[in-house]
């Protein structure tokens, strides 16, 4: 089954809550900065039992192996793992130029993190020429079917078969411009 909702809930008419009774997913963009432990709370309390969060981030990743960078990896997953048994998955898109050999040394960190964390489905949004190593590794790419799930961001077509996300980008009818932060929106429900 592939569960699907937007890119964000902000600025969906009712706020959170009327998103969480239209959607069983949403796509949170924790790609400046990871959410903060407060909002995850709420948002965990506000969503039904089956509800999914997934996340896109994190623009703060160097893809390069550091005492620094696992840090960051810690910290992201630390809070992607708050949501508990409403987590969905992690998008993390691979700038482009990142070299395959560099890609392995950083895919090796962060496998070294979640053996520490315990495990997140995470689908990667990269280069053509880095599939293959991402798909060796057993991970899901995005748009890509063949992997341990599917995670769709807009796509062109949504295969008939399968398990996973599919994410798509508000309309003007599910979304009106906002200039509320996220946070606000949750605790204003």
């Amino acid at each position: 089954m592939i569960l699907e909702g937007l890119r964000g809930y902000r600025g969906y008419p009712g706020g959170f809550k009327a998103y969480a009774r239209a959607f069983p997913t949403v796509e949170l963009s924790w790609w400046h900065r990871v959410g903060d432990k407060r909002t995850i709370s709420r948002l965990r309390t506000l969503a039904p039992p089956g509800f999914r969060f997934s996340v896109f981030g994190h623009k703060h990743f160097s893809f390069q192996p550091s005492g620094e960078e696992r840090r960051t990896l810690r910290r992201f997953l630390r809070r992607f793992g708050l949501f508990g048994e409403k987590k969905g998955a992690v998008r993390i898109a691979v700038p482009q130029g990142v070299t395959p050999t560099q890609l392995v040394h950083w895919l090796d960190l962060l496998e070294e993190v979640l053996k520490e964390m315990g495990p997140v489905p995470l689908a990667f949004q990269a280069e053509e020429a880095l599939h293959p190593l991402l798909r060796e590794r057993g991970y899901a790419l995005v748009n890509r079917t063949g992997g341990p799930f599917l995670y769709l961001v807009d796509p062109e077509e949504v295969p008939k078969e399968g398990a996973g996300y599919l994410y798509r980008s508000p309309t003007p009818s599910q979304a009106v411009p906002s200039a509320l932060h996220s946070r606000a929106e949750v605790e204003r429900d």
